[in-house]
């Protein structure tokens, strides 16, 4: 699935994603991963819900998003109550939703200019 054209060249965008593979600016990413505007991890060490430790989530925080997108994968899957608290505590507003509908929600609030970062939960291609 392709992507809308961002107007400011100089913003990571995610220009199409296919299960098990997200495209950032020219970057093929395979693994779970953060996007922000103007931040890249390539390689969050997240796979399911089970991996979001305090490190994981702080990881997250200290961007200081206005909005965080979790995508979750082919399936929309909520974290645990404690992990919703954790962002409620902090101000910030998460989302949960699948990694295609994260990935077109991130492209529409990046052409807001808002402050949102992408947390996308990719599992490794042998895990099935």
């Amino acid at each position: 699935m392709k992507f809308t054209e961002h107007l400011n060249p100089g913003v990571n965008l995610i220009r199409r994603y296919e299960p098990g593979r997200v495209y950032v600016n020219d970057q093929a990413i395979k693994q779970s991963c953060i996007v922000s505007q103007h931040h890249l991890l390539a390689d969050w060490p997240v796979f399911d819900m089970q991996d979001l430790s305090q490190q994981n989530l702080m990881t997250l925080s200290d961007l200081k998003p206005e909005v965080l997108i979790l995508g979750t994968g082919e399936s929309q899957i909520f974290p645990p109550a404690s992990v919703m608290q954790f962002f409620i505590q902090q101000g910030i507003s998460l989302e949960v939703m699948t990694n295609d509908a994260a990935c077109r929600t991130y492209n529409i609030l990046t052409t807001e200019d808002r402050e949102v970062v992408i947390a996308l939960i990719m599992q490794p291609a042998n895990a099935k």
